[in-house]
């Protein structure tokens, strides 16, 4: 039997994450001071309080470092798609050489798959609480908001569970094949594998009915009037950044459209993610001269915050760095090697002769620091001095990830000049000055662009997937499809789990 199946049989709590402020406050206040307590479903659904207090467990569970807080984004995801510099005494070389049949790593990836559905399995228990306690949660507006984010949650982990465990498209020819199971209940009972075209139907279901509860957020500006006197009076709907909110749940239906190679819905959603977050200003460009011209790293907004559509706060991320990623001298260190970053960020312009990349504030001019053994990306930079509101920061969606998805689209439509335009949008965000020339490949150049804008993200393993494309960027370094998909945790395939590819 499945560790998850165990689990779901065994749990008659919900490991929540109490505030130990006396009043609540905003978001951030709510994920600083927390303690790992165990209380019965009962008593913790009782109140509305609770109800927050369940919700907010689930981003912090999301955070751990076996998902978004290191394997998902910055460690696993990251090592499988990028040549970075590892050391030999270090596990990472396994993910770089994609050898996923070593023992750590086949621990790793069980440890993976474990923690998506533990975040799932305490999201089903909310919903479940949700509609049986309608007399908790009485306002509308409210009740809307809790299920929209919890069903957009719910669609997002498993999209990236079967992205990661499962084929590179969901085609006529992958339809009937069996994938991961998608898990929509609460219950003893382990939930049978489904086709990927039954799949992806749940999927799609979760995320329009969420997008549909979600439609009164505060973000959009459609909240009644009476929002913020009744629901809203402790400050817990401020920040909607760090919760999956509306323009999230529409990030995420382009994203889940581009997979499906639906590149037309795709681009739609992702027009109307960057009309509306920006009017709204949910989200604004960095300042790439004024993040550059800050006085010290304390202060900077290295992860180009503002323009998060939805990230994570990851109390834990410095303990979960590590020496990895932010210690230039420390032997663990995961790095850049100096020909990689600057064939990558030092792009020569043939039309002004100038180096067009140097002022990118993606490299060396504010990202990537050098040290003795080579380039350290700072996006994730965390200390027990940096400013509050850019502390602990995991980006989930970017504003710039919508421009690139309707770059694909007009790549797909033959429209070369058009996609390089939806490029160039986002490098005058990043400092460069020099616009790409015309006769340049759009699908090169978006490629690139992944790897500039994605470092530590985990995103660049999906595109990779997504396109079917090798790395053109550095020789000795191609991915295959199979390189791309995990492989189930054992204890799956001894429960009968059966892994269609």
């Amino acid at each position: 039997m499945t560790k998850i199946v165990e689990m779901k049989r065994l749990i008659k709590y919900i490991t929540v994450f109490t505030i130990l402020a006396s009043v609540f406050s905003s978001c951030d206040e709510w994920l600083e001071a927390t303690s790992n307590t165990q209380f019965p479903a009962d008593k913790i659904f009782s109140t509305k309080k609770g109800f927050y207090e369940a919700l907010t467990g689930v981003y912090i569970t999301m955070g751990d470092k076996y998902a978004y807080g290191g394997s998902y984004t910055w460690k696993a995801n990251d090592m499988v798609a990028f040549p970075y510099l590892v050391q030999d005494s270090e596990n990472f070389r396994y993910w770089q050489n994609h050898n996923y049949g070593v023992l750590t790593v086949e621990n790793e990836l069980a440890e993976m798959w474990k923690q998506g559905y533990e975040t799932i399995a305490n999201i089903n228990l909310i919903l479940r609480e949700l509609d049986e306690r309608r007399d908790v949660i009485t306002y509308e507006p409210e009740y809307n908001l809790i299920k929209g984010e919890l069903l957009a949650l719910r669609a997002y982990v498993h999209f990236d569970l079967m992205r990661m465990f499962g084929v590179s498209e969901w085609n006529a020819e992958n339809a009937a094949k069996k994938t991961i199971p998608y898990v929509t209940q609460y219950n003893k009972e382990p939930e049978i594998q489904r086709s990927y075209e039954e799949t992806e139907q749940l999927l799609l279901t979760d995320l329009n009915t969420a997008i549909q509860c979600l439609s009164v957020d505060p973000v959009t500006g459609n909240a009644p009037s009476d929002f913020e006197e009744i629901a809203n009076a402790d400050g817990y709907w401020n920040n909607r950044n760090k919760h999956l909110n509306y323009y999230a749940a529409k990030a995420l239906a382009a994203r889940i459209y581009q997979w499906k190679n639906d590149f037309d819905t795709a681009a739609q959603y992702a027009q109307e993610v960057i009309d509306g977050a920006l009017d709204n200003q949910v989200v604004e460009w960095i300042d790439p001269e004024a993040i550059v011209m800050a006085v010290t790293d304390d202060v900077r907004d290295w992860s180009f915050s503002t323009e998060h559509i939805f990230s994570l706060e990851v109390t834990q991320l410095q303990s979960n760095l590590g020496n990895y990623l932010l210690d230039l001298s420390a032997m663990s260190a995961i790095r850049l090697g100096t020909d990689l970053v600057y064939d990558l960020l030092f792009m020569t312009s043939d039309q002004s002769g100038s180096i067009a990349g140097a002022e990118d504030v993606r490299g060396p001019a504010l990202l990537l620091r050098y040290g003795t053994l080579g380039f350290s990306c700072y996006k994730l930079y965390c200390s027990t001095s940096y400013d509050q509101k850019y502390r602990n920061r995991i980006p989930m969606i970017k504003l710039s990830e919508m421009y690139y998805i309707i770059a694909e689209k007009l790549i797909k439509d033959g429209d070369n000049s058009g996609a390089l335009a939806k490029l160039d949008e986002v490098r005058s965000h990043r400092g460069i000055t020099d616009q790409l020339p015309q006769e340049y490949s759009a699908e090169e150049e978006l490629m690139k662009e992944y790897y500039r804008e994605f470092m530590s993200e985990g995103q660049i393993f999906y595109y990779l997937k997504h396109t079917k494309l090798s790395p053109k960027i550095w020789s000795g370094f191609n991915l295959t499809e199979a390189n791309l998909i995990y492989p189930y945790p054992q204890d799956e395939i001894n429960y009968g789990r059966v892994q269609e590819l």
